[in-house]
């Protein structure tokens, strides 16, 4: 692995840890200062119009990836097709978010999930980061982005200490995306890929966008299936139990999910690399599977370990005696770290192998069984019900479907069997 694929992972995942420490100071000081009651709208706001966040998205990210990496003279072409599809379909998203919010609470709290909506349309625009990780130049994109980022978190703390309305906490997390968008659309400036010439083109864009849509489809799907079986819970245990439970069960998915991040970041780096070796060198490719796999197993069973028994301390520490009941859905939640992390890997390979259904697939089973789960769990169980449906989802979607299909099978042979040799 090259010195510069290892400085682009370490400053993507310093990034990412530096936002997810600010992201966390944030919900610290509303669970203490807002209390349960407020903490809980507010994730379960978030949670909702998270859901929304496939459709700035659609499925393109490793696709485009993909195209970057194996065409690099087309790369502005495919780009533009990338933004054009992501832009069309995260503004149709809206008036569903809208009703999605008025069907679990108020007329004002719908328009607030409507506003977040509109706001993440700026992360259409982060198709930008996976052309400057196709390029090598990681650092370019990161410096504005972590800016902004830093700004907006610190804003956002600064309204919580402040006693700001609920509308200025939502606001703030979608200007965010927005910020971002037009910082990426002066890099593209810079770079001369000029947006405006998608309409000169029509034609060849239409084509482009068809490619793009074509191969991204079942990834799309995949990913809203993600989404659903990632964000649900909040959304279900906000309608079944009420925004008091939703607080408990964030505050324990706050720590978790910190680590949740590291794999796919690494993942994303890391994909240049792997469309190179799957092309060239496929021995090689395995090995760096089998590697990869090793390593993220024996770091995710560290992880759930430390955390299973620092939970309670960490809760009370952290949150205060108010959200003890955390404690033992921490306890089970950070055991998704375990597929988490291996599902990272394995999705770039269901890209790089043209098995897009699959991945598909693989989230349906888990969002199917999320859902199922939430509805039988958390009447009984609350919080912890939702903890149980999740990892037994992450479970479903990263190990469980392989076992249905045959490509996925032949997968499990060349991984399973050496994962505790990475050097073999």
């Amino acid at each position: 692995m090259t010195r510069l694929t290892w400085l682009n992972s370490s400053l993507l995942i310093g990034e990412r840890i530096i936002v997810l420490l600010l992201s966390f100071t944030s919900a610290l000081l509303m669970a203490r200062y807002a209390g349960a009651e407020l903490f809980g709208l507010f994730s379960a706001i978030v949670s909702l119009g998270s859901l929304f966040l496939i459709f700035t998205q659609m499925g393109l990210n490793s696709v485009a990836s993909k195209y970057f990496s194996l065409y690099p003279n087309s790369s502005a072409y495919y780009m533009q097709a990338a933004l054009l599809i992501r832009l069309l379909f995260s503004t149709i998203a809206i008036p569903f978010a809208f009703l999605s919010g008025l069907f679990i609470w108020d007329l004002n709290k719908a328009i607030l999930v409507a506003l977040l909506v509109t706001l993440q349309i700026g992360n259409a625009l982060n198709v930008t980061e996976f052309y400057f990780i196709a390029k090598h130049s990681v650092i370019k994109p990161l410096i504005p982005r972590l800016l902004i980022k830093l700004v907006c978190k610190t804003a956002l703390i600064l309204a919580i200490i402040f006693e700001l309305p609920l509308s200025i906490w939502v606001a703030l997390v979608g200007l965010e995306y927005l910020c971002i968008a037009f910082a990426y659309l002066l890099l593209l400036r810079q770079k001369q890929v000029h947006l405006h010439n998608v309409f000169s083109t029509t034609k060849n864009i239409r084509r482009g966008m068809y490619l793009l849509f074509h191969r991204g489809k079942w990834l799309a799907l995949s990913s809203l299936a993600a989404i659903i079986y990632l964000k649900i819970d909040q959304v279900m245990l906000a309608t079944m139990v009420g925004d008091k439970e939703v607080a408990y069960y964030a505050a324990a998915a706050k720590l978790s999910e910190f680590w949740y991040v590291l794999p796919v970041l690494v993942s994303n780096v890391l994909m240049p690399r792997l469309v190179e070796l799957y092309k060239t060198q496929i021995s090689h490719y395995w090995h760096l599977q089998r590697w990869l796999y090793f390593y993220s197993t024996v770091i995710a069973s560290l992880v759930a370990i430390l955390m299973m028994l620092l939970a309670k301390p960490l809760i009370i520490l952290l949150f205060t005696d108010e959200y003890l009941p955390s404690v033992p859905i921490l306890q089970i939640h950070i055991l998704g770290c375990l597929f988490i992390f291996s599902r990272a890997f394995m999705s770039k390979w269901l890209v790089l192998s043209n098995h897009h259904k699959l991945s598909l697939y693989s989230h349906a089973f888990g969002a199917l069984s999320n859902i199922f789960l939430n509805w039988f769990l958390i009447p009984i169980f609350g919080g912890i019900g939702a903890a149980i449906a999740s990892v037994v989802s992450y479970c479903i979607a990263s190990i469980g479907f392989m076992f249905f299909f045959k490509s996925t099978r032949e997968y499990l042979l060349k991984i399973l069997p050496k994962c505790f040799r990475p050097n073999s």
